[in-house]
């Protein structure tokens, strides 16, 4: 009985032994056959930003087995891109990987001793990634020390904009879209001017959300007949009124 026991245990160990052997050798002949060597790298994901700034992060990989690559590794190199918020990496056998990414949704753009593009969290990103069109923040302080790369803006003034600026492109797309500027004129107030480059809002210095929301009905209100850029000057500084000026 004993003996049976012992006979047992030992089939066993040498059942497990020889799985591991197998798979074992599996590995070294995927290897040597080149079956999961890394042939693909496909990236989702990237809505604003230069894809090939993660791409390059990657060429070293391809060529490898799939099973060596530092997935945690890799995840950490892209996390470190300002404008990256998180990214999800899987292996896909046999031969490709999958990155998908999250980035920062670029807002504005001010332009201090250099261009700086800002997101919707007032985070301060590297402008040589994004090539999207945006609207310009003008007349704003430029100190350096304002803008720290990777991090939120300590301006004031430009954050408070950048929540106007996001919520007009939540609530009122079509305004945004024509955005050139977005100007803090001498008398600490906000004016957006239009792309046509003749059209001016003056939006003051408060109520900036009801504001939007009232020019946002009276853009509806007008269009059979007007539309935003038929008027040089649009003032939206009195309690539920809209001034307006034609070309």
């Amino acid at each position: 009985m004993k003996k049976d026991k012992i006979f047992k245990i030992l089939e066993n160990v040498f059942v497990v032994f020889l799985v591991f052997i197998i798979f074992y050798l599996s590995i070294i002949w995927a290897d040597f056959s080149k079956i999961y060597n890394v042939k693909e790298i496909k990236i989702n994901g990237v809505n604003y930003f230069d894809k090939n700034v993660i791409e390059d992060k990657n060429i070293d990989f391809l060529g490898q087995n799939i099973l060596s690559i530092n997935l945690v590794s890799l995840k950490n190199d892209i996390k470190d891109f300002d404008h990256i918020v998180d990214c999800k990496i899987s292996r896909e056998f046999p031969s490709s990987v999958s990155i998908s990414v999250v980035e920062r949704v670029p807002i504005a753009m001010i332009n201090t001793d250099e261009l700086i593009i800002l997101d919707s969290e007032g985070i301060c990103l590297p402008v040589e990634h994004c090539d999207i069109p945006l609207p310009i923040l003008s007349n704003y302080r430029k100190n350096p020390e304002l803008y720290p790369k990777g991090k939120k803006t300590n301006s004031t003034n430009v954050m408070k904009s950048i929540e106007v600026i996001t919520y007009t492109k939540q609530n009122f797309e079509e305004l945004y879209k024509n955005i050139s500027e977005f100007y803090f004129n001498e008398n600490n107030e906000y004016e957006i001017i239009l792309k046509n480059g003749r059209t001016k809002i003056v939006l003051g210095s408060n109520n900036f959300f009801k504001k939007i929301n009232n020019l946002s009905a009276f853009t509806t209100s007008i269009e059979k007949e007007n539309k935003l850029t038929d008027f040089s000057y649009v003032d939206l500084r009195y309690e539920e009124q809209v001034v307006v000026r034609e070309l």
